[in-house]
């Protein structure tokens, strides 16, 4: 999720405040760092978040009581904000790999487009051509962070349940069977299941078959290769099995991976959000720390 007009005129306003309070030679290394080394996601990608921070900060009755005791702060408080700064970061980090790639997709297609391969080879022949590192490299890092958003969800959500899960599988099939207390695990089991197919790229029915586990453990995948012919180019096979699983899904790898970008911010959005309605609804101490 880009950053908008709207988002760009906050960002500076942002930096602006920061020189009127911290000086303009600090508040300006801000800024300058800030445009060569940060990244914002967009207000609309960050809402969940901010709006889970603020119900946070009103200090529902579980983290009033972990608040109220140095040693739960600092072992279940924190851990539990990696639902928020963790998630965020991750979320954060497919996004920017996925901007990435969008750009070297698209600098790739104009390249190709410049020539004619109709003149140079005769028809029922195919040549694949070129190297794209950098695409795979921001593939595999699209794919990494995409797992990594979700293992940060079950390690911070399993913190409620006084449980330390940092497997997303094994906190779906698992803890959230039989976590207490019943309502809010019962709740998040059921978002687990609305969502779970979604990823199956970074979560295999079997140890070392997802996408994600081949790129991690097993093989150098490719994001695509370029094929050639007398009809012109097309970027197939990689990772997404582009124009090979189906030849009439005609997406640009960006466009498939976008997909899976929305359907991860989705699937965090209806954590955060049935978490925050369950919790704020139980009438009574379940005797959990809620």
């Amino acid at each position: 999720m880009s950053t908008t007009a709207a988002d760009s005129e906050q960002q500076r306003q942002l930096y602006a405040e920061f020189k009127r309070l911290l000086g303009p030679v600090i508040g300006g290394a801000i800024e300058e760092i800030a445009a060569v080394a940060d990244f914002d996601l967009s207000n609309e990608a960050r809402r969940p978040f901010v709006d889970f921070v603020h119900w946070i900060n009103a200090r529902p009755k579980f983290i009033a009581q972990w608040r109220a005791d140095p040693t739960s702060e600092k072992r279940d408080y924190l851990r539990f904000m990696t639902v928020t700064d963790g998630v965020q970061s991750a979320y954060a980090a497919a996004c920017y790999h996925l901007g990435r790639l969008t750009q070297i997709e698209s600098a790739v297609n104009a390249v190709l487009s410049r020539y004619d391969f109709t003149k140079e080879l005769p028809p029922n022949s195919v040549a694949a051509i070129g190297r794209m590192r950098q695409l795979d490299f921001e593939y595999h890092s699209f794919v990494i962070a995409c797992r990594r958003c979700l293992d940060y969800l079950a390690f911070g959500l399993s913190t409620y349940f006084q449980e330390r899960q940092s497997s997303y599988k094994r906190f779906g099939e698992k803890t959230l069977v039989s976590a207490h207390p019943r309502s809010v695990a019962t709740a998040l089991k059921e978002v687990y299941d609305r969502h779970c197919q979604k990823f199956e790229f970074v979560m295999g029915d079997e140890r070392g078959r997802s996408l994600r586990d081949r790129i991690g453990h097993n093989e150098f995948v490719q994001a695509a290769t370029i094929n050639v012919d007398a009809n012109g180019y097309r970027f197939v096979g990689g990772g997404e099995n582009l124009r090979l699983s189906d030849p009439t899904d005609n997406r640009p790898l960006s466009e498939i991976l976008n997909g899976r970008a929305a359907g991860l911010h989705t699937c965090i959005s209806d954590f955060l959000t049935t978490f925050r309605t369950v919790v704020t609804g139980l009438s009574e101490d379940s005797g959990n720390g809620t």
